[in-house]
């Protein structure tokens, strides 16, 4: 009777045996689902931090290119009325060079000179007194030399006035002034401080002969001074018709101060950084024609071309362009540049970088910690209601086998 009874247990442990295995299995499986979800779920969320985060970053860039933008705004709206000031500044030159070489008397007297032949083979005049053949035409050379005289003091096409020297009867080094000359560039009349006609001189003559008007670019005169030229052609009587040449120019040289210098100063402007010059290319140098605000005198300064990142050189590569570079002195600036016509001048107008837009970084930088934290903190959140309804499953699920496993130890003793 044992036998029957050893052999129906064993086969009953069989039975209780299987069962057992297909549950490990269904709970392995039922793991690696939750394991997969788990997974999954954290991959998104992940993801999605990782886009806040971007998306972040982008509108706080975003928000800095348009502060950005309007400061370019702002800044080119200077610079081209700062550039229309200069070029009045240099048109009011040529009308005054205009305005003489549009003279009826002294047409008449360059008209006559250039019939009577080289005046500068006549001896023994002195300057301004060109014998044309009486004395009605050595009056006319009085009067335009007066007339030179009279539109230099109030065109300022003169030399400035002596500091700390004594009134002495000593002559001076030509600075500045007007004068007349033929068109082989010989003197015939000027003021009495007017510079010798040095070749760039008369290159400048040469050119304007041929009916354009000529720019003397900006240089260090004798008095050490900027100086700068314009000159006019002169047409005889009845000649300045289409191809016309001229018989003559009138040149006028005049220091450069601050009847330019502050045509170049914005009214109203609060800004502790902000400046205006103008530079201009020379070789491979970059020469600052203007007073910078470092103290530095017009045309002291010069730096390479090839300076990385120097604002200068890139309003010279790309006039009338906007870029964040470094100015003369190294720092980061926001500089706008402007063409200016009939010269080969750039005018630029800056600011600094950490002025213009330190509010702006100040702003941006309270949004982004705002942003970042809010991220952090709903992904905390998120984190934390996920592990808290983790845990109120698994307490369910412990719960639900805990009646499980009581039912069947109850049914194992029953059996």
């Amino acid at each position: 009777m044992a036998e029957p009874a050893d052999g129906a247990s064993g086969k009953q442990s069989d039975d209780k045996a299987a069962p057992g295995g297909k549950a490990d299995e269904s709970e392995l499986r039922a793991k690696r689902r939750v394991n997969r979800t788990v997974l999954l779920i954290g991959l998104a969320m992940v993801v999605a931090v990782g886009l806040a985060v971007f998306g972040t970053f982008y509108y706080i860039e975003g928000e800095r290119q348009r502060d950005v933008q309007a400061w370019q705004v702002r800044l080119g709206i200077v610079a081209d009325g700062r550039a229309a000031a200069v070029d009045e500044w240099l048109d009011q030159n040529f009308g005054y060079m205009r305005e003489l070489a549009e003279n009826a008397s002294l047409q008449l007297y360059m008209t006559e000179i250039s019939m009577g032949g080289d005046p500068a083979a006549r001896k023994g005049k002195t300057q301004g007194e060109t014998d044309l053949g009486g004395t009605g035409a050595g009056a006319s050379a009085g009067y335009l030399r007066n007339l030179l005289v009279a539109t230099a003091e109030r065109t300022g096409f003169k030399a400035p006035p002596p500091v700390g020297e004594v009134a002495a009867n000593v002559e001076r080094a030509g600075v500045a002034g007007i004068g007349l000359v033929d068109k082989n560039g010989n003197s015939l009349s000027s003021t009495p401080d007017m510079p010798p006609i040095t070749a760039a001189i008369r290159a400048a003559v040469a050119k304007a002969l041929d009916g354009k008007p000529v720019v003397i670019d900006i240089y260090l005169g004798a008095s050490g001074l900027p100086t700068i030229g314009f000159v006019m052609p002169i047409y005889g009587i009845q000649q300045d018709g289409a191809g016309a040449k001229g018989i003559g120019a009138v040149i006028g040289l005049r220091t450069v101060g601050d009847d330019l210098f502050k045509r170049l100063k914005q009214p109203g402007d609060t800004a502790k950084t902000t400046e205006t010059y103008i530079v201009r290319a020379a070789g491979n140098a970059i020469e600052y024609l203007t007073p910078l605000a470092d103290g530095t005198p017009p045309l002291k300064r010069s730096m390479s071309a090839d300076t990385p990142n120097l604002a200068a050189a890139h309003a010279l590569a790309k006039p009338g362009s906007f870029a964040i570079n470094r100015d003369y002195a190294g720092a980061d600036v926001l500089a706008a540049s402007r063409k200016i016509a009939a010269v080969p001048w750039v005018l630029i107008r800056k600011i600094s970088r950490a002025e213009a837009l330190s509010a702006t970084d100040t702003r941006l930088k309270t949004l982004l910690i705002v942003f970042v934290l809010l991220i952090v903190g709903v992904t905390v959140a998120i984190i934390a209601v996920w592990r808290h309804g983790s845990s109120l499953r698994a307490t369910q699920a412990g719960a639900t086998m805990k009646v499980a496993l009581e039912r069947f130890e109850n049914m194992s003793k029953f059996m």
